[in-house]
């Protein structure tokens, strides 16, 4: 019966905006109007869209909304309430993000791209405290999954490609046949997870036949989960008063 769930968030399009683009005069003007270094600007195609065009894969990047919405669905959990959960992060151009499960993270985008630089800055939030929240460090995703499947014995990847499954099959493999899951999910706008060898994941699940938002398909889940948790709890419960 699962104990603790992982929940990796892979390729997310979370990054500071590209060093490359700066050779662009209207790129440097618009850094100039706003009086901010590249460094201090987290890459966001709500605003940065015409500057992205020439960039490699540039409809996956940029998207840092997606990760911070799936973030807050997942610390919003009854399962991260109760300290169940831990949260890595894979990025674009593989930086990898620890999440301490206690940390509180900002409702607003602008200051989690703010927090999220600082993490790029000093490594490590807060920069200089015993009470670590995040922590960055750097590696493929094929290389993080091999480090990370010695610790897990069930790897789920979700994708629209995956074999469809109800709430209660995917519920009852993550609750009854696994102790400690990771679960993966693509945190980017389209197409599959990079570096993703077929014989990584153990499972490759479908919740639904067309693509949905990722914080709605982690809330479904984790909601999914929890409810199968209580019914189990409800029925051992009930077994008891029974023999007694």
């Amino acid at each position: 019966m699962v104990k603790f769930i992982t929940i990796l968030l892979a390729n997310a399009a979370l990054e500071m905006f590209p060093s490359e683009l700066v050779k662009d005069l209207e790129i440097r003007q618009y850094l100039s109007k706003l009086k901010k270094k590249p460094t201090e600007i987290i890459l966001d195609a709500n605003y940065h869209s015409n500057f992205m065009k020439n960039l490699p894969d540039a409809e996956n990047r940029g998207r840092p909304d997606i990760t911070h919405f799936a973030l807050l669905s997942i610390f919003g959990s009854i399962l991260a309430r109760e300290k169940r959960i831990k949260v890595l992060i894979h990025t674009c151009d593989n930086k990898i993000i620890f999440l301490n499960p206690e940390i509180r993270l900002p409702k607003s985008l602008e200051r989690f791209n703010g927090l999220i630089l600082q993490l790029l800055k000093h490594k490590r939030i807060p920069p200089a405290s015993n009470e670590l929240l995040m922590e960055l460090s750097e590696s493929s995703l094929e290389e993080l999954i091999k480090k990370l499947r010695l610790e897990h014995d069930v790897i789920i990847e979700f994708s629209v490609e995956g074999k469809k499954c109800t709430a209660l099959e995917y519920s009852e493999l993550i609750h009854y046949k696994s102790v400690n899951p990771l679960l993966i999910f693509g945190a980017f706008p389209h197409g599959h997870i990079k570096e993703m060898q077929k014989n990584v994941v153990d499972h490759k699940i479908a919740i639904y036949k067309d693509g949905l938002d990722l914080f709605s398909v982690i809330a479904q889940i984790l909601g999914s989960i929890h409810i199968l948790e209580e019914e189990s709890i409800f029925s051992s419960s009930l077994k008891s008063e029974k023999v007694s």
